[in-house]
């Protein structure tokens, strides 16, 4: 199976020439191509469910698909290559996909990947910081400087606004970041989990703020355009089974997946001579994120629950980012949960626990 694990694409001119490079679903004798961009630059162990895990374990070659899996630089350039044909499938927010679907562009969730947010805001505990309220007026940092629905309502609800009550400065992630918060650069934090762990794995020590209501949100979903959910419902369904059984695999043995993780994407192992504390350090980013893709309140992998798209839309109407009319059902769809699903899990758990390396 053909998966480019340096691919990098950011900004419209990238998108302009990903044509050639990683070609939209084409359908003929053997393999069916296609493509899936995490929207990161940074493929971590966290996200090894929809890169490394389906393909070195045959998922998505088993759905009869080859799959090309490159990191594309946002959401922004991701939801342009989808749009534009370029790339047939992509990970991406709900406030980022209800902004795409706003400005009319023809794009789909087929499948709740996250299903709790992967946004994080933290503070270094020695602060001592208690509320959200002893912020005020001080400088918090962000990898990049980008509206982030998550935390404005957690300033909101505590009667403050992140545009007027704080300043935010763009960080970058790892070093850089790990930086202004030793030096005091920076009171807090807002990145995602996948970042946040890596700075754990450095030595930080934060406390979590969360919205009251956090169990009412989720994260990632996986987009496609509505052409190929009209068109090729099995790529869909393939795509994402495949995905599926490889969250089912990681729940099941973490060790393994991020032992097949590193084999795919060796830059992602933390450098080191101690394997124990390299797999400890790995084990931490990785749970950060697959943590949320277990079968939390539903009893089927993939499956949208439409409290939780309204109560995102609600928060992202809030910020003036989406229009008061913008209707979130027209943004996914649980027409294909049911076969996506139609796989045994038995089967999975057997594998993962009985996984011996390669």
């Amino acid at each position: 199976m053909n998966v480019n694990r340096r691919g990098l694409l950011s900004g419209s001119v990238a998108a302009v020439g990903a044509a050639s490079l990683f070609p939209a679903a084409s359908f003929g004798q053997g393999l069916t191509k296609t493509s899936f961009g995490p929207t990161t630059v940074d493929i971590s162990t966290g996200h090894a469910a929809h890169s490394s895990l389906p393909s070195a374990l045959g998922y998505w070659k088993a759905e009869g698909l080859d799959t090309n899996v490159f990191g594309v630089a946002g959401e922004t350039a991701g939801v342009q290559l989808v749009s534009g044909g370029k790339i047939d499938f992509i990970s991406i927010n709900g406030p980022g996909l209800m902004s795409a679907r706003a400005k009319g562009i023809p794009v789909k969730a087929v499948y709740m990947h996250a299903r709790m947010p992967i946004s994080r805001f933290v503070v270094p505990k020695a602060a001592g910081i208690k509320s959200i309220a002893e912020l005020r007026g001080k400088t918090l940092g962000q990898p990049v400087i980008t509206p982030e629905t998550y935390v404005d309502g957690i300033f909101r609800e505590s009667g403050m606004a992140t545009a007027t009550d704080i300043k935010v400065v763009a960080t970058g992630t790892g070093a850089p970041a790990l930086l202004a918060l030793r030096r005091g650069e920076i009171a807090g934090w807002m990145s995602w989990d996948t970042a946040v762990a890596e700075l754990e794995n450095r030595g930080m020590e934060f406390v979590e703020f969360r919205p009251s209501y956090f169990d009412q949100l989720f994260g990632n979903t996986i987009m496609t355009r509505e052409d190929v959910i009209r068109d090729n419902p099995k790529m869909v369904i393939g795509m994402c089974r495949a995905i599926a059984k490889a969250v089912h695999f990681g729940l099941t043995n973490p060790d393994a997946a991020i032992k097949i993780h590193w084999k795919m994407y060796p830059q992602s192992k933390p450098q080191g001579t101690d394997e124990e504390k390299l797999l400890a350090d790995s084990r931490r980013v990785f749970l950060s994120r697959f943590s949320g893709y277990g079968l939390n309140g539903v009893t089927k992998y993939g499956e949208a629950l439409p409290a939780q798209w309204e109560r995102t839309a609600d928060l992202v109407k809030q910020q003036g980012l989406l229009p008061a009319d913008f209707d979130p059902k027209g943004a996914y769809t649980n027409q294909f949960i049911d076969e996506i699903n139609d796989w045994d899990r038995a089967a999975v758990e057997a594998e993962a626990k009985n996984w011996k390396g390669t």
